[in-house]
């Protein structure tokens, strides 16, 4: 997975380039999305949860929170299918967002802790030259 890609996106990718190639047309994929849940270690992104919702995925499931940016809940509650204020605004046409069941917290501490060691050892993905690593003080 190319460094800054979300896991969603990928997983919704890689989906799409698999039912396309079997030939499936959009009502098709449509309704295989419908039949999918989703598991991530976080909390969907904004820009996560509205892809999510526009494909009509499911049901989601992931372990910790997203505190900054979560769509699920944490920030914005984008998994219930409502659409945000600037498409109403501006009157767009884009796909009306479906919804979708959210379940949260499943392992949290675990998730944490996978996430922590991530940061500590350092993104071998991320470009260079990396940041380097703040570790807080004991």
């Amino acid at each position: 997975m190319p460094p800054g890609i979300h896991a969603e996106m990928e997983a919704i990718d890689v989906l799409l380039r698999e039912w396309q190639s079997m030939g499936l047309d959009q009502p098709q994929v449509a309704e295989k999305f419908a039949g999918c849940d989703l598991y991530v270690t976080c909390e969907p992104c904004i820009m996560c949860a509205t892809a999510l919702s526009i494909i009509g995925i499911r049901e989601v499931y992931f372990g910790c929170a997203n505190d900054k940016f979560g769509g699920c809940g944490s920030i914005m509650s984008l998994h219930n299918g409502a659409a945000s204020s600037s498409d109403e605004l501006s009157g767009s046409q884009a796909s009306t967002p479906k919804g979708f069941k959210c379940t949260g917290g499943i392992m949290a501490e675990e998730a944490v802790a996978l996430f922590r060691c991530f940061y500590e050892q350092g993104n071998p993905n991320a470009p260079r030259p990396h940041r380097p690593v703040r570790m807080p003080q004991q």
